[in-house]
């Protein structure tokens, strides 16, 4: 129960995971592991400058964990699965290289329960593990990796908004400009088997992907002019859904599921889309009649803060605690809507109680040291967050409050090394250069942190000649 929104555990892969392919096998020979995890980040880099990301960590966290969910059920052999979020009201998910998933928040909105997005998660999953995309660009073997990551970012990204496409394409490679992405028929094919038993092992209902499929259809036959954004890169046949449908009936059917995690993350969709100043497109879509107590509240209380009535907020978040004391989210939403009131200390306090209940939640600890930050406490900051980094250096949240906190205390250096670990991260890795150089002019470092900043300087520098090396042609 202690996790941020204290969805479901993580449920250990069942006699089915023996029939998913291993992971990782199909399309092995075309990139190796370590050119598939750089083309990933070249891909992202491109992400990041052309689309509207959202930054909330409490949405992030429940969907990797769903991700994670799926994942685990296929077994020890697994490919890791990054989540991001797309503020788009368009429904729509999608698949790129090194095992990054988009989800359209339109998406999160338009399903009616968390089986339904997990049945699309699972098939994107199913995507990636069966490398899908990579083995659809097996003949650009001549392009060095940073150039096929933006052109792979193109393509997928000019599915949804072909501006985008160009734009992409304009600086990498025009010659390319009219090749679309569309998963073959025994692609999807493959994709939706995998994915109903990713669903089965994980205990979800593999009937709501049939569901979901047959939702997106009807959406297409009502408003031809407005296709979901799915199904342009997925194109569903009556012959796909009607196989979905009788695969799915051979799974013993799953019990229901207690959608409320789901859908207080449905409200934070709605109320957080900032793709309008009044009314977002969130907020018409979100069916409120459709959501249940807890999320009604939630989205009331949300509606009172954003009016700046934060004591109806507060009244509202404080019935919701007592009901369910062990959900995590409350805590985070207490002390978001103090903060929002100006409230600093109040919502330290709330975080520095919450923390102790729930001590390893990311989202509470990124808000924890943006507070502590505000209140011009850096040295609290660092050691909350040293520890964590060290033993988890993929949150990549906590890179940035991180190296404030260094330069307000006057190491500078580390301060550029953070920033440096951030930027590697992201796939920017002449960026990451630069801030350990800069780390490196910091006057009188000490001897064993101009040793550690030189090491892992040049271990950066040969992974930039090896990208910019043509990706290596498949074995025969």
């Amino acid at each position: 129960m202690g996790g941020i929104l204290c969805a479901s555990p993580v449920v250990a892969a069942d006699s089915i995971s023996s029939q998913l392919p291993d992971i990782g096998q199909a399309g092995a020979s075309t990139l190796s592991p370590r050119e598939e995890k750089e083309l990933g980040r070249e891909f992202m880099r491109s992400v990041q400058q052309r689309l509207k990301l959202v930054d909330d960590p409490v949405s992030q966290a429940y969907l990797q964990n769903l991700a994670d969910r799926l994942v685990s059920s296929a077994g020890s052999q697994h490919q890791d699965i990054t989540i991001f979020l797309v503020d788009d009201p368009s429904i729509n998910a999608f698949a790129g290289p090194g095992g990054y998933i988009g989800v359209h928040t339109g998406l999160v909105l338009a399903a009616a329960s968390e089986g339904e997005l997990a049945s699309v998660l699972a098939h994107e999953i199913a995507h990636v593990t069966q490398r899908h995309l990579v083995r659809a660009f097996e003949a650009s073997n001549r392009m060095s990796l940073p150039t096929l990551g933006a052109l792979i970012a193109a393509i997928v990204l000019g599915a949804n908004n072909p501006q985008v496409s160009e734009a992409v394409l304009a600086s990498t490679v025009a010659s390319n400009s009219e090749q679309q992405l569309t998963f073959s028929r025994a692609h999807e094919q493959e994709a939706d088997r995998i994915g109903l038993q990713l669903l089965a092992n994980a205990h979800y209902d593999p009937r709501t992907m049939a569901t979901f499929f047959e939702k997106l259809q009807k959406e297409q036959r009502l408003s031809e002019s407005s296709v979901p954004e799915f199904l342009r890169t997925h194109p569903l046949t009556l012959a796909r859904i009607a196989d979905t449908r009788n695969r799915a009936e051979t799974y013993r059917h799953a019990p229901p599921k207690d959608n409320t995690a789901f859908q207080l993350i449905q409200v934070r969709m709605a109320m957080l889309s900032k793709t309008q100043e009044q009314g977002s497109p969130g907020e018409q879509t979100l069916d409120a009649s459709r959501l249940g107590p807890a999320a009604g509240q939630y989205l009331r209380a949300l509606k009172a803060s954003k009016k700046g009535d934060s004591a109806a907020a507060q009244k509202i978040i404080a019935s919701l605690r007592q009901e369910d004391p062990h959900r995590a989210l409350y805590q985070y939403t207490e002390a978001q809507i103090e903060i929002s009131a100006n409230n600093y200390t109040k919502a330290r306090v709330i975080l520095s109680k919450a923390l102790e209940l729930f001590p390893h939640n990311l989202p509470l600890v990124t808000l924890y040291a943006d507070t502590l930050l505000h209140m011009q406490q850096p040295q609290p900051v660092l050691d909350l967050l040293q520890p964590i980094l060290r033993k988890h250096p993929e949150y990549l949240h906590l890179y940035t409050p991180y190296a404030k906190a260094a330069q307000s205390l006057g190491d500078r250096a580390e301060a550029y090394r953070a920033l440096a670990e951030l930027n590697y991260a992201q796939g920017n890795l002449y960026q990451a250069v630069d801030f350990l150089d800069q780390a490196l002019r910091v006057p009188q470092l000490a001897e064993y942190e101009r040793l550690s900043l030189e090491a892992r300087r040049d271990m950066l520098k040969t992974e930039v000649k090896q990208t910019e090396q043509p990706v290596s042609k498949p074995a025969q």
